[in-house]
């Protein structure tokens, strides 16, 4: 179920944000090229929907994003990794391209996650979700 399509300031779609009941978790799919501001939008509007449906797992894809967002690694350390625990986040499923720019990223944010919940990185969509689900089986 489709719950949120964020845009850029030129009307270019950025992310879209499904609620999958299946697990349940959010599916935050990005899309182009990352900026500060869209990523800063996209992944606290992303744990709104999380907290609003009562999901504590995330598949954020970024098989169709374009790019490192490395420059954000700061704000996602201080702020959003706190408000993400806030929100009861537990299980982060990370899928990516191998070798892309956008990997390397993910790495990094995984170093500064710290375990403080569980991230898992992923080439396979259905690897992850499997994942999930286990994940969400034993709580």
């Amino acid at each position: 179920m489709l719950l949120d399509e964020l845009q850029s300031s030129l009307g270019k779609t950025y992310l879209t944000i499904h609620y999958r009941p299946e697990g349940p978790w959010i599916h935050a799919d990005w899309i182009g090229y990352p900026t500060g501001t869209s990523v800063l939008h996209g992944a606290l509007a992303y744990l709104d929907h999380m907290k609003s449906q009562g999901c504590h797992a995330v598949l954020n894809d970024n098989r169709r994003l374009v790019g490192r967002w490395d420059a954000s690694l700061e704000f996602l350390e201080q702020q959003w990794i706190p408000r993400a625990i806030a929100n009861g986040l537990r299980y982060w499923a990370h899928l990516d391209n191998p070798g892309s720019l956008s990997e390397s990223s993910a790495d990094a944010l995984r170093a500064r996650v710290r375990d403080r919940f569980e991230i898992q990185l992923f080439e396979d969509q259905l690897q992850a979700e499997d994942w999930l689900r286990e994940r969400l089986r034993q709580q």
